[in-house]
């Protein structure tokens, strides 16, 4: 067999152009102690005491922008601007300082064109560092053999690859971070004014002295006819100044709509293209539901961030879309909510407004006591945990007292638990013209109610009497007043039978 002179010397040339770019590569690592660090792999990021506070990335042609802010949060601008969440902010952070790069490629160049870093799989990704370094990153496509993917940048004189787990989760930005919550960081302490639009009417929500109100323009009759009998019979919970009239609103439900409006899970994130299809088809431009907060520090955590970057926390809602769903707006991005979101919203305004029979927060109180029929009953105090929502676990009772009670501790701190908790929630069903004497209420089945707050020389002790009335009025009997002032309102019956009952277990009890 005869070789051919022309196909050795191609054979020769070939090799000789490997062995010259091996020794080059050798000679450059000897020659540059941080190349020869880097030529065997290592740390994709320089180690660095300085934080990282902006990533650029670059994917699908779209370019995006993450800021961190003075008070620890990020911001999402570019192509699309959104919420961003944080735990998931933490964890690609935490991806790319512990992240490896592969070794040094020899043979290859910055931006090797046969691993299409521009191509449709391609990533390009620049992070800065607060002491203003900066790291440019490309990935490409995959090398069929081990499943990495090729990347270039880094200050790196050659090609390296990288996981595909880096890659992938680079490639998902930015719905990766997006926030999977409606509004991240918000603080109910930091809003002082709520904007609602319901209907394409506006209604406004201010808070003064720790306390809530609700803009009446049109007088309490447009609340319902509860609320008109309250605030036409009382004025303790109605104020006036030069915007007209404001009905005291409940701190309780003005927290768990800040809870729903806030906190509430995303269940999908719409592609930005067809957004303006969405908003149209889910009545979204105008919205059935707007809601804008307001206040001296709403979100800590973007504290410090430009107006445009902070991007006022405001939702758009569109009417329910099943039983489960409901589309929302969020800085012109399409979403779809877990439907717990508007269960204020939907509700009637008056939802909003303290109607409730106690016009105090029972539940804020540092000590409860109940007298039944004269007699002491139920004596607690409130020094333990919380424990959930409500706070119910933070209540201990004091009387009856552990020596002698037979029906374990549960049961006994359940006694005052369950009674402070009703009577917090517990609604003025009806109010009724003031009584100071006689007194309206029965002997038989009478209770008494006092809340203290605070301890020592500044507490504050508050009563009221609970029970049946002498003289019932319209079918209600159950009610409960306040002898200093003669409030009187009708409640339901259920609290006073369940008092009942509490009396009847505790002297039964050995």
């Amino acid at each position: 067999m005869t070789r051919r002179p022309g196909g050795m010397a191609l054979v020769s040339i070939a090799l000789l152009v490997i062995a010259v770019a091996a020794l080059g590569f050798l000679w450059f690592s000897r020659n540059d102690p941080r190349a020869a660090a880097q030529s065997l792999g290592g740390p994709l990021l320089q180690r660095s005491e300085a934080p990282i506070d902006a990533l650029l990335v670059n994917v699908r042609g779209r370019s995006y922008r993450l800021d961190l802010q003075a008070g620890g949060g990020w911001t999402l601008t570019g192509a699309l601007v959104d919420d961003v969440d944080p735990q998931a902010m933490a964890a690609l952070l935490e991806a790319l300082t512990t992240a490896e790069a592969g070794p040094l490629l020899p043979g290859t160049e910055p931006g090797d064109r046969r691993y299409a870093f521009n191509g449709p799989e391609g990533v390009q990704l620049t992070v800065h560092r607060a002491d203003g370094q900066q790291f440019d990153l490309a990935l490409g496509i995959m090398n069929p053999v081990n499943g990495t993917r090729y990347a270039t940048g880094g200050e790196r004189r050659f090609c390296f690859t990288v996981t595909a787990a880096l890659r992938d989760r680079l490639a998902s930005l930015p719905d990766a971070v997006r926030a999977k919550v409606l509004l991240p960081g918000v603080s109910s302490e930091g809003v002082d004014r709520i904007s609602l639009e319901r209907d394409g009417r506006p209604w406004t929500l201010v808070r003064r002295d720790a306390v809530w109100w609700l803009h009446a323009p049109d007088g309490a009759a447009a609340f319902g006819p509860v609320a008109d009998q309250y605030h036409a019979q009382y004025d303790d919970r109605r104020r006036t100044d030069a915007d007209g009239l404001w009905l005291q609103a409940s701190t309780r439900a003005i927290e768990r709509f800040l809870y729903e409006i806030s906190d509430v899970v995303v269940r999908e994130m719409a592609p930005p293209e067809r957004s303006l299809e969405l908003i149209a088809a889910w009545g979204l431009n105008p919205p059935w539901r707007r809601v804008t907060l307001a206040g001296p520090d709403v979100r800590p955590a973007l504290r410090g961030a430009a107006d445009g970057e902070s991007a006022t926390p405001s939702l758009a809602f569109g009417p329910p879309l099943d039983e489960r769903n409901v589309p929302v707006l969020r800085h012109g991005q399409v979403l779809v909510a877990d439907r717990e979101a508007i269960q204020t919203l939907s509700e009637p305004l008056s939802a909003l407004l303290d109607l409730g029979a106690l016009p105090v927060y029972a539940l804020g109180a540092d000590r409860f006591a109940i007298s039944y029929e004269g007699r002491p009953l139920l004596v607690g105090s409130r020094r333990g945990e919380p424990g959930t929502g409500d706070g119910r676990n933070a209540w201990l009772t004091d009387l009856p007292a552990a020596e002698g009670w037979t029906r374990g501790e549960a049961e006994r701190n359940g006694l005052v638990r369950d009674l402070v908790v009703n009577l917090s929630r517990q609604p003025a069903l009806r109010a009724l013209p003031p009584r100071t004497a006689p007194a309206p209420l029965r002997v038989d089945g009478h209770v008494g109610v006092e809340l203290t707050y605070g301890a020592g020389t500044a507490a504050r002790a508050l009563n009221w009497e609970l029970g049946w009335l002498r003289e019932p009025e319209g079918g209600l009997t159950a009610a409960m007043w306040t002898p200093g002032s003669g409030r009187l309102v009708a409640i339901p019956e259920e609290l006073l039978v369940s008092i009942r009952n509490a009396a009847l277990l505790i002297n039964a009890a050995p």
